[in-house]
């Protein structure tokens, strides 16, 4: 009885071995200049709101669907479906494209090696683009099937709604989650309560690390300040983190001089 059941235990082991030690993948999604999105993978989503990243981790390697919404200029949005793939032991490092007049894409910006020699995670660089053919990352590899009324919807016809669908365990999304409307105003009246400037802008900063914000909103937080130079402060340091960017110039409103909103522009790229 004893060796039968020794024998159906190493069988089950020799069964599930190659699968348990198979190397996972990892993956990473930011935006370009700090566009904010969200996104589906596999059909699953993983973002609440609006981000600028997303990390997923112990992701099966091979090839994946993501779909990305994007806010359009004047309101609606715009989105994106495109394939992932994904190599074993690697993390993979994406970027989304959103550039004027051109249609949203996908690109590999390079990926590193999880585990080095000994199992510990490594540091060796991988070029972009070094993959597969059939990964879809080289020259025109993006699925440029465009239907003339938005971004999406002609893609290979040969996409399955379960195929390559990994699972998310570890899966995590990373900095600059949306700030709903009442922890803006809790942030406002914190600010307001505070007696020193040095501690008003600290606290703002803090909130704001890992967090985004309308361009209105951020207009009414440098208003719960005295100074102008705190206000320039803030708007330089809060730019990134405005998730409707195509209306930053709201944001100018909430200055008293127009040489505050000149040197906002200088530092944030859009004086010229």
């Amino acid at each position: 009885m004893k060796k039968t059941l020794l024998l159906l235990v190493a069988t089950l082991l020799a069964a599930f071995s190659p699968a348990l030690a198979a190397p996972m993948a990892n993956a990473n999604f930011s935006s370009e200049r700090g566009v904010p999105f969200s996104m589906v993978l596999d059909g699953r989503p993983l973002t609440r709101g609006l981000v600028r990243e997303v990390h997923v981790d112990r992701l099966v390697p091979g090839l994946h669907w993501a779909d990305f919404t994007i806010p359009g200029p004047r309101g609606g949005a715009i989105t994106l479906r495109s394939r992932v793939w994904l190599e074993p032991g690697l993390e993979t490092n994406f970027v989304l494209l959103t550039r004027p007049g051109r249609a949203p894409q996908l690109r590999q910006a390079g990926a590193v090696a999880l585990y080095g020699p000994g199992g510990h995670h490594g540091g060796n660089g991988y070029p972009g683009g070094a993959y597969p053919n059939g990964g879809g990352y080289g020259q025109g590899g993006y699925g440029n099937g465009y239907d003339n009324g938005g971004y999406g919807g002609q893609y290979d016809n040969g996409y399955n709604d379960n195929g390559g669908a990994g699972y998310y365990p570890g899966s995590a999304v990373s900095s600059y989650r949306a700030m709903a409307p009442q922890d803006v105003d809790a942030l406002i009246q914190a600010v307001k309560q505070r007696p020193f400037e040095a501690t008003r802008l600290s606290m703002a900063k803090e909130a704001l690390s890992q967090s985004s914000l309308s361009a209105l909103d951020l207009k009414r937080l440098l208003r719960s300040f005295d100074f102008e130079a705190s206000r320039v402060e803030i708007a330089k340091y809060a730019h990134s983190h405005v998730y409707d960017p195509q209306n930053f110039y709201r944001v100018y409103e909430g200055f008293d001089f127009d040489a505050s909103i000149q040197e906002v522009q200088q530092a944030v790229g859009s004086g010229r």
